[in-house]
């Protein structure tokens, strides 16, 4: 009998639930006392460390510093079960180095409680965990590296000269996400005027260093101080830059668009010419969007500088040349120009987009998505997609043959959309292409598969990505489409509102298909009212016009906690008194769980709820422990709601 359990924590036990498994064992956590110093203990993590030492620099090394132990990976896996019981803090990071390259359980949420517990935010930062995570900074696995990175080195406060130029020497290769942190953890934590010394010592030694690691430490310490390092001269000839830029008066169908934009860099240039490695064009959202490769810190400043002054120009990205960006933004024209030992672009060589092609995300009217007709049916072509999937390192094709082989095969893959998607979104990088547009935008329709949509949704239309009203009138016709159950689709919805959330006018055309829906709210059922309603009050922040003509309806339960009351008859006496003989009251129920009593109480429509949070929220404010829509969902998790079936609608209204 835990009803109340079951309202109270609905959503908040399956999380904690995951998140305690995922950490490990909540019987022995992993801030076990340290009191096991005269232990012999195989690969303890001792001093001299590599990350900290001040006689020579020693870069991570993974497969030095963990050693290849399968029954270690094993006893790892027990502890992380809790069936293996290691009392010291020495004993348990010695078990983590030893056991980490062969754990089956959860490495990344590893090493994420590592840094935890012991270094981020920690008033005594472990100088054993942030070796531990140093070295295996150095992973090949890219999730290993990029955990033990994000709570690790980036955030440690008592810096040294070594993890400086380790992170200096690994910033080429990151994502711009971590870039970033690693410059918000310098202005964050410890002395910003060590750190000051710190990069400018390894500036001061730039003649040891390759130019990528130069250009890090140049970039980085321009972000975390907000200005330029003394001596700049120094660094003229330092490191490789890619400049992205276009015209906005400049359209991709001008016949002279890529000649236009190169004179533009050569002008800026003109007696720097040999600092020009390499100039390509690409289509970006319809514009000739202009890509220079720059030799120099200085030439690089020169030509973001006189660019940022000219009219209708807008610099697109700016950032240091890498084997990460060069995949990123396929530019595999500049791959030349890379270390001999850079790994080699696996991403489909770029094609321009065809310029007369009509898309149905782009029409002047309304062309909603057609899954149905737009993605073959075709099994043969499915299996083909599978067997490019399959061997997706080795890609030869160029990115049109990749868009047509995922056309044809999508409907008929034996993989999940999610991955097919991400996979598609992730091998075309920049610049977005058209034709990938309007697949994302044809796997938006309800109609199609529920999988589909919502992969199709999350890699195709997120925060940033630039959407007509063709695209947000789709993204709307998702939101209006069942299924409702929260499990599956709460995140979904949310992800479509959090979409347009820093695109004001995105925002406003979303909010009046919201506000077209609601005027005609006899056609919606109960739940996909509430829907509607929810959302243009999170999009606009008001309520909608015609808010008060479906106000009574739907049943609304909200559950609260009576703490005037220990029993049953005191709490229904006590309640009764409070809410009196209210109209907007369907039904009530009292129960005591664990001596505490609650109460369920159902209303009518969201005029009935707004009445019942505000009398509870005055004095003597009682707790509100849930409060939503009542659906077949919401009864079927909990048993004891079973009752309240009956105030249910004995057939759901037509869905728009």
């Amino acid at each position: 009998m835990k009803l109340a359990s079951e309202l109270k924590s609905r959503f908040g036990v399956l999380l904690i639930a995951t998140v305690l498994f995922l950490a490990g064992s909540t019987c022995h956590p992993l801030n076990a006392a340290d009191d096991s110093f005269d232990e012999v203990i195989p690969f303890r993590i001792e001093s001299p460390f590599a990350w900290n030492r001040t006689d020579r620099y020693v870069p991570p090394d993974f497969k030095a510093f963990f050693p290849d132990d399968i029954e270690a990976g094993k006893e790892l896996d027990l502890m992380l079960e809790g069936k293996l019981k290691v009392t010291s803090i020495d004993a348990r990071l010695a078990l983590i180095r030893r056991g980490l390259r062969h754990c089956s359980k959860y490495r990344t949420t590893l090493l994420g409680q590592v840094g935890n517990q012991y270094i981020w935010n920690r008033e005594q930062q472990d100088p054993r965990a942030i070796e531990l995570m140093y070295q295996a900074s150095a992973s090949d696995d890219g999730d290993i590296a990029h955990y033990a990175l994000y709570h690790g080195p980036t955030v440690v406060k008592r810096r040294s000269a070594n993890l400086v130029r380790m992170l200096m020497e690994q910033y080429p290769m990151l994502s711009a996400q971590m870039q970033q942190r690693i410059a918000w953890g310098m202005q964050t934590y410890g002395d910003k005027e060590q750190t000051r010394k710190l990069l400018l010592g390894l500036l001061d030694d730039f003649k040891k260093l390759d130019d990528s690691t130069v250009g890090a430490a140049l970039e980085t310490y321009q972000a975390v101080f907000k200005t330029e390092p003394p001596e700049l001269n120094r660094f003229d000839e330092a490191g490789l830059w890619v400049v992205g830029f276009h015209r906005d008066d400049l359209s991709a169908t001008h016949p002279r668009a890529a000649e236009i934009l190169r004179e533009m860099v050569e002008k800026i240039l003109r007696t720097r010419e040999a600092s020009l490695l390499g100039f390509v064009t690409r289509v970006d959202q319809g514009h000739e969007t202009a890509v220079a490769l720059v030799k120099g810190y200085r030439q690089r400043a020169l030509l973001v500088e006189r660019l940022s002054k000219l009219t209708h120009v807008k610099i697109d990205f700016n950032q240091l040349f890498s084997a990460r960006v060069l995949q990123e933004l396929r530019l595999q024209e500049f791959a030349r120009f890379l270390p001999e030992d850079a790994p080699a672009s696996r991403l489909p060589a770029y094609t321009r987009p065809p310029v007369d092609k009509s898309y149905a995300y782009q029409a002047e009217d309304y062309v909603a998505p057609d899954f149905q007709s737009y993605f073959a049916d075709d099994a043969s072509a499915g299996k083909k997609l599978d067997q490019l999937y399959d061997n997706r390192e080795k890609l030869t094709l160029t990115d049109r043959e990749l868009l047509e082989a995922f056309r044809f095969g999508l409907r008929h893959s034996s993989y999940q959309p999610n991955i097919m998607l991400g996979w598609l979104s992730g091998a075309l990088g920049w610049p977005r292409d058209p034709r990938l547009t309007e697949i994302f935008f044809q796997a938006l329709d309800p109609k199609g598969p529920e999988e589909v949509r919502k992969a199709a949704l999350y890699y195709g239309f997120g925060l940033g990505t630039a959407k007509t009203r063709n695209i947000l009138r789709a993204i709307f016709g998702v939101y209006m489409a069942p299924p409702f159950d929260d499990t599956t689709n709460r995140n979904m919805r949310t992800r479509i509102l959090w979409s347009v959330r820093d695109h004001a006018d995105d925002k406003y055309f979303l909010s009046t298909l919201f506000a077209e829906a609601l005027r005609d709210h006899e056609k919606l059922s109960d739940i996909a009212l509430q829907q509607a309603d929810s959302a243009y009050k999170q999009l606009t922040g008001s309520d909608p016009p015609n808010g008060e003509e479906y106000s009574a309806r739907g049943v609304y339960i909200l559950m609260f906690g009576d703490e005037s009351a220990s029993t049953i008859p005191a709490s229904k006496q006590y309640v009764s008194k409070r809410l009196g003989d209210s109209p907007h009251i369907l039904a009530k129920k009292h129960m005591v769980e664990k001596e505490e009593v609650s109460v369920i109480v159902l209303v009518k429509g969201t005029a009935g709820l707004n009445w019942l949070i505000k009398n509870l929220q005055t004095k003597p404010e009682l707790p509100i422990y849930f409060a939503g829509l009542l659906t077949p969902e919401l009864i079927g998790k909990a048993e004891h709601l079973q009752e309240f079936k009956k105030f249910l609608p004995e057939e759901p209204a037509q869905e728009k």
